[in-house]
Parts: C-alpha cells; structure tokens; sequence
C-alpha cells in the first residue's frame, strides 16, 4: 500500500512517523499565529491532499485516513475533532481544533495539531430483516453497560 501525498503550497513540511508511531503528523498551515478561546474552536488547513493506492483489494475491504486528536494537546484542553477522508477525496485535509480548556491556546504556523491514520474499512453486504436475534443489552444505549 501507497500513500501519496500532494503539497499545495510551497514551504509545506512534509509529513513524518516515527518509528512505532500509529500516524503521520498534520500541521497548520497558516501564515500566523492563531489563538482558540475557551469553548471556541477553528478550523485550520495543512496544505496537503492524500490518495491511497495499491492496497489490498476485496469486494467488503476498503481504507480510509482518519483525523486524530495528539495526546499532547489533549491534555491542554486542545483536541481535533475526529474525521474520516474517504479514500476518493482529493482535496485539502482540514482539521478542526476545539479548546475545552479554560485558557486560550495559540497556534503557531506549522505546529503539529494532529495525526492522519490509514485504517481499514469493512463493508459487508447489507440485508434488510424484519428482527434482528435478541441480546442480554437489547436496545438499551447510552452508557446502559457501564451501570453496576
């Protein structure tokens, strides 16, 4: 499997991993800083584009990249708003940072803000029923699992 990457602009770092690391590191692409209030959130472009090839093909597997939040911003209240980019999207990747902190936070220019992960998608067929086999859970949702 291939992952290609287009750079839009000039001067764009270029994406890296670390061994053992998971993902490739996103940055803001932006000409200065910007600074996220508390509760606030902005979306910010990394001036790249993504094409998946050459992987593994089957009629239900199919891949996508995913948007992660980093564990460093994390932990100052910053966190990217998870997102999927279907394998036939060709435009920028944009990611969405949202401060739940209660300091403002600035984002400088070609600051690291997330990870992209390639993952595998299973599609199976689809069949409509009329009733679907009975579980212990059932319908109920909404944290109903975690009460003792």
């Amino acid at each position: 499997m291939k992952l290609k990457i287009k750079y839009l602009f000039p001067g764009i770092i270029e994406l890296a991993s670390s061994e053992g690391d998971s993902g490739y590191d996103l940055r803001a692409h932006l000409a200065e800083a910007v600074t996220i209030e508390p509760s606030g959130k902005h979306s910010f472009g990394t001036g790249i584009a993504a094409e998946l090839v050459d992987y593994p093909a089957a009629e239900t597997l199919s891949y996508e990249l995913q948007v992660r939040p980093r564990s460093g911003h994390t932990a100052r209240g910053i966190v990217a708003q998870f997102g999927t980019i279907d394998a036939a999207y060709r435009g920028e990747i944009w990611v969405t940072l949202f401060n739940f902190g209660k300091l403002s936070v600035t984002i400088t220019p070609d600051e690291r803000i997330a990870q992209l992960v390639v993952c595998p998608i299973y599609k199976p067929q689809l069949e409509t029923v009329r009733e679907l086999s009975a579980t212990a859970r059932g319908s109920n949702g909404f944290g109903s699992t975690g009460k003792d």
